[in-house]
């Protein structure tokens, strides 16, 4: 594998520290505001409205996986990997291990030999609204595994030009690494792609543009 040099020794350290990213606790903390609304019928409401104008990514997570899976060898390929269709064995995601995490609406799983950690949030109806993959760990190895598998959870989105998402993904990753505190984006086929520094380490997320 060419290693991509695009990522410093450390990470940069944020102020704050906080169970998961903000934006994947979303769902669990309208959750958490329904219980505790009881027979507010007004925050009920607004609820309600918030949740019909909730965009989604259109797929379960068990239809992710496939995805994902699939797209694994042209990833791998676009890392200059040799034997990319063999090589993708070691990334596959399994819905089997697919569960719900520490909070309710938020499935998080471990993929490939450096276990990077996926991670999604649902609606009530099971479906995606956002994918993540989080990096923790410095060795160049785990650094690979990251690029591969944000690469590979793009293209499960993002049908055209697929090729021009690794270069993207690093762009961004290398800009996010100087300015931590900011997230960076671009916008893809109706797809929102982001990478930022938050206190676990760095994520790259994929959700609809709103």
């Amino acid at each position: 594998m060419h290693n991509v040099a695009i990522f410093p020794t450390d990470f940069p350290t944020m102020p704050s520290r906080s169970p998961l990213p903000q934006r994947l606790l979303l769902c669990a903390t309208l959750a958490m505001a329904a219980l505790l609304a009881g027979c507010d019928r007004s925050i009920d409401k607004q609820l309600a409205e918030h949740a019909a104008a909730e965009t989604t990514l259109g797929v379960t997570p068990n239809e992710f996986a496939g995805r994902f899976n699939q797209k694994l060898p042209d990833a791998l390929a676009g890392m200059r990997v040799d034997e990319p269709e063999h090589m993708a064995n070691l990334y596959r995601l399994d819905p089997s291990r697919l569960h719900p995490g520490q909070y309710e609406y938020v499935l998080e799983t471990k993929v490939g030999p450096a276990q990077t950690s996926m991670l999604g949030t649902l609606n009530k109806k099971g479906e995606l609204r956002a994918v993540g993959v989080l990096l923790t760990d410095r060795s160049q190895a785990a650094r690979d595994e990251f690029l591969i598998c944000a690469d590979s959870s793009a293209r499960s989105f993002v049908s055209s030009n697929p090729e021009k998402l690794l270069p993207l993904i690093t762009r961004l990753t290398s800009i996010a690494l100087n300015n931590p505190g900011q997230r960076m984006t671009e916008v893809v086929a109706n797809q929102l792609l982001s990478v930022e520094v938050v206190p676990q380490g760095l994520l790259f997320q994929v959700q609809p543009q709103q």
